[in-house]
């Protein structure tokens, strides 16, 4: 199919015209990022403790899409509650897929979280039908399979069923083609159905343990059943979902569980197996903050511990940039400063240096230690000195986004000489690169 018009959402001169007037230092870029006292903008960048590695396998691509508009880009950031909620993780999403003149190429991973009774991100809705027992990757007692996102749901219900419903207020259009549902797959597995009407083909990847469907419209809701065809079979166990287009774009799929770490992650069986169906571009590992919460936080253990996280996505694509973000100052039970963070922080620069990776500060960006007292009085921390307001949870996707094209811009600049300057956004970029070098 050709590019669908619905999805080009937002034209390079609207993109041009989201600039905030209250310091120049904030309308070099075609997006708006709020100003806070409490923010320590100049620290807010990617920083290479060794070599850019595969940040420049990533951002020609990048450059290829925005240039030619010919290629898909997956995005995958890893973390806790701060990724589950996805209003981190979505606000990133909604800049990269504005970003111009529109590049949504789908919504990405999705997981019916209700069959858990916990919170599912913003922007979709699952209803289901029938009895599911689930495991997540925090709960230590359960041995299960589970897949990339650390979480997965089984049924012996042999009329079960799960109905995907996109929210209408989503800033973008997330209707869908196409959807690749994980599951186990033998001869012990109840059949999916789907409404023959509307697929178009299917096939059944063993290897890739998912089953994909094509459709023949774009949807925005969808039903399916798990169906028992034949006496041999008496479960269906799920792993996840992936929705999307056929539109050149980018596709961000945030995997994150409430309490999960690196320990977490490191349970799930099917990791490398299910990242290899996305193939991910650029990984954001944000996984710590529950790892350091606590006197025994161990650097060294917590560092082997993402030396297995690393492996298995550079299996999954040896050419996957990386970013390792800072854990955000935080307290312990509201009333000690967590001095942990510092430590991650420590980690998280050895770690990029080990792999020619990236270290997005969030540690430093917030101001080091103790600072999220200031982030709880500006509306921007919750109580718990913890988690982020909505608002705090916004402005870190913001900056997040502004740090990567940033240094995309940098990237750019320094290769003027053979990256084509086509459109009026890269030649912006590369002169707000030069004004700053002045």
């Amino acid at each position: 199919m050709g590019i669908n018009i619905k999805h080009i959402v937002l034209s390079v001169s609207m993109l041009l015209g989201f600039v905030l007037a209250i310091n120049a230092q904030y309308s070099e870029y075609p997006f708006q990022l709020s100003y806070y006292n409490v923010v320590q903008y100049d620290s807010n960048k990617l920083k290479f403790p060794e070599k850019r590695g595969n940040f420049e396998i990533f951002y020609n691509k990048l450059n290829d899409l925005v240039s030619n508009g010919n290629t898909q880009i997956n995005i995958v950031q890893y973390g806790g509650s701060h990724i589950q909620a996805d209003v981190f993780s979505g606000e990133c999403r909604k800049r990269f897929q504005f970003f111009e003149g529109g590049l949504n190429a789908g919504r990405g991973f999705i997981y019916p979280y209700r069959l858990a009774h916990t919170n599912t991100p913003y922007g979709y809705y699952f209803r289901y039908s029938g009895k599911w027992e689930t495991c997540r990757n925090v709960q230590r007692k359960k041995t299960c399979d589970m897949g990339m996102a650390g979480i997965s749901s089984t049924t012996t219900d042999s009329l079960s069923s799960l109905t995907l419903l996109i929210e209408p207020e989503n800033d973008l259009d997330y209707s869908f083609n196409q959807i690749k549902i994980y599951h186990t797959i033998d001869s012990s597995s109840f059949t999916i159905r789907i409404d023959s009407n509307l697929v178009d083909s299917q096939r059944t990847f063993v290897d890739g343990g998912y089953t994909q469907f094509y459709f023949n419209r774009y949807v925005d809701s969808l039903y399916m059943e798990f169906v028992q065809t034949d006496s041999t079979q008496s479960f269906f166990q799920l792993f996840g979902m992936n929705i999307a287009n056929e539109d050149p774009g980018i596709i961000y799929h945030n995997l994150g569980i409430n309490g999960a770490a690196t320990t977490s992650f490191l349970r799930c069986n099917r990791m490398e197996q299910d990242l290899k169906t996305i193939k991910p571009d650029l990984v954001i590992f944000g996984i710590g903050i529950n790892d350091a919460y606590g006197k025994n936080f161990s650097q060294r253990i917590y560092e082997d511990h993402y030396d297995t996280l690393v492996a298995r996505v550079l299996a999954s694509n040896p050419d996957a940039a990386i970013i390792f973000a800072t854990n955000n100052d935080s307290y312990i039970r509201r009333r000690y400063v967590n001095r942990n963070g510092i430590k991650v922080q420590e980690s998280m620069y050895r770690l990029a240096k080990k792999y020619n990776a990236a270290v997005w500060d969030m540690f430093e960006i917030m101001g080091g230690l103790n600072s999220v007292v200031g982030w709880q009085k500006s509306y921007l921390a919750r109580r718990d000195k913890v988690h982020f307001t909505r608002t705090g949870y916004i402005l870190l996707g913001d900056l997040l986004f502004d740090a990567i094209i940033k240094d995309y811009g940098m990237f750019i600049s320094e290769n003027r000489s053979s990256i084509e300057i086509n459109n009026n956004f890269k030649a912006e970029l590369i002169n707000n690169i030069d004004k700053s070098k002045e």
